[in-house]
């Protein structure tokens, strides 16, 4: 649900942003998407009125979340997958989400509950056999942290955004044309960083955790990782110790950095030619693994281990790959969900 709540922040939409995220049975995100204009139509021509006496208004032309998610999946069906929503789809969502075979629906408001778009929904979803549930989340505050950057954002779970100072005390909500576009709508690359960012909470590992996000050239999420112990090994056999005097018992032998994670995971044939942001730089044993599958572009947050000989054999082996890497340079400092 956090994902759907994240890729909400991409919208221009000043009424109503809202996300989507498909889930395959194997928990692989195979589609993300946000209210929008139409596909290379553009934001400022486009009517954002979102009440008009004219027919053609705002609701006529978004697409929805729902729709843009399984338009842009990354999987050749989605056949028995779920699909998290911020609020319950209408019924013209709900006739896509029956026809691409999604089997659940989770959604997080109810707010639109009495409209009959929503009655004539549940009623398609009923026939169809599609389970629907209402999400209530465990944790109420998700923050994800990015260095060097002067600027935060708050987002709470209504959909509603404050800017805040560098020391977090929030300020006057901001006065918006509502007949406009939302301006302040995360960037693509603030946008996959935070996907990264959001995927390093998966982890377990009581030290450090990492995420990665690969986006091809069509800015659609390719795979999505974070470091873990390998598919099938428990996480209370394995060791978690990053300091032990016996190699075999510290973790770094055993656990599967984001990279590799986010590479082996991937929804697609293959990922040449992608992009893949991490919430640190590649160690060596990641590069090597990310040369190989054709990755062409390495955009980090952090490079605080730097001086350690698996970062410099590191940037040597993408350096000769002809890999680029850059630090990301977001003009947000903090993105926090309540």
């Amino acid at each position: 649900m956090s994902f759907a709540f994240l890729s909400a922040m991409r919208s221009k939409d000043l009424c109503s942003q809202v996300g989507a995220c498909i889930v395959s049975s194997e928990k692989k995100i195979v589609g993300i998407g946000y209210s929008e204009m139409l596909r290379g139509c553009s934001d400022d021509v486009l009517p954002w009125t979102k009440e008009s006496a004219d027919f053609l208004d705002n609701e006529d032309i978004v697409c929805h979340a729902e729709m843009n998610a399984i338009i842009n999946k990354n999987s050749s069906d989605l056949v028995g997958c779920s699909i998290y929503v911020a609020f319950f789809p209408c019924h013209e969502c709900a006739k896509l989400i029956i026809e691409a075979g999604i089997s659940e629906v989770v959604f997080y408001s109810h707010k639109h509950a009495q409209k009959e778009s929503t009655m004539v929904s549940k009623r398609l979803l009923d026939m169809a056999g599609v389970k629907y549930r209402q999400y209530i989340p465990v944790n109420k505050k998700i923050e994800l942290d990015f260095t060097g950057c002067s600027e935060s954002v708050e987002l709470s779970m209504n959909n509603s955004t404050q800017n805040c100072t560098d020391n977090s005390e929030p300020q006057q909500n901001i006065c918006r044309d509502v007949n406009k576009k939302r301006e302040d709508y995360l960037a693509w690359g603030e946008y996959f960083m935070a996907v990264a960012a959001l995927s390093a909470h998966m982890s377990k590992n009581p030290v450090i955790q990492v995420g990665a996000c690969i986006v091809n050239r069509e800015n659609k999420v390719m795979g999505i990782g974070y470091n873990r112990m390998p598919r099938g090994c428990s996480d209370d056999q394995s060791p978690w110790v990053k300091t032990s005097d016996n190699r075999l018992g510290n973790e770094y032998m055993y656990v599967c950095h984001a990279e590799v994670n986010a590479i082996m995971n991937k929804n697609c044939a293959d990922v040449s030619g992608c992009t893949i942001y991490v919430t640190l730089f590649p160690c060596n044993n990641c590069a090597k693994v990310i040369i190989q599958a054709g990755i062409s572009n390495v955009i980090y947050d952090s490079d605080k281990y730097k001086d350690l000989s698996c970062t410099i054999a590191s940037k040597k082996m993408l350096d000769l790959a002809g890999i680029e890497y850059r630090k990301v340079s977001p003009k947000l400092n903090k993105i926090v969900w309540r």
